[in-house]
């Protein structure tokens, strides 16, 4: 008898719901839909809705271009990520589109899950990472309590 094993690769809260901080509703809605799906087994599903959340993420940096393509172009001559982020970008949009589309190619459960640890790590970047730096930047300044040996921290 083998012993299976599983791992989750993308971070829990308690609930069982992935948690990145300060996403936008419509792109949480976007994001929780393809993990619901993933997990159920459908990861033509996942790709479709993490596009999606590509798309939406994209959309609160006021990046409306009629193609992905181009907006993801902006999104990165913009600096809200950088160009060593493209191949993620472009691979979340080639996974998106191969499950849209009706073929003899769909979208296998690695690929799927690839996508979501790639669309996780954006979605950190563009709003986990600057809205806890806003937070830290508005909480009032708290003492530093005194270094070892009394000396100033």
């Amino acid at each position: 008898m083998q012993e299976t094993l599983a791992f989750q690769v993308v971070p829990k809260a308690q609930d069982g719901a992935v948690s990145i901080d300060h996403l936008p509703e419509d792109v949480e809605r976007y994001y929780s839909d393809a993990i619901r799906v993933l997990g159920v087994g459908v990861p033509d599903a996942a790709a479709v809705q993490l596009r999606r959340t590509l798309e939406a993420a994209v959309a609160h940096f006021s990046i409306k271009e009629k193609v992905l393509m181009r907006s993801i172009e902006k999104l990165i001559s913009d600096g809200h990520v950088t160009q060593s982020f493209r191949p993620v970008l472009d691979h979340i949009r080639a996974i998106g589109n191969l499950g849209a589309h009706a073929s003899d190619e769909r979208v296998d459960q690695q690929a799927a899950q690839r996508a979501l640890r790639f669309t996780t790590q954006l979605l950190r970047n563009l709003f986990e990472v600057p809205g806890e730096l806003k937070a830290l930047n508005t909480k009032p300044n708290e003492s530093l309590p005194p270094a070892p040996g009394g000396g100033p921290a």
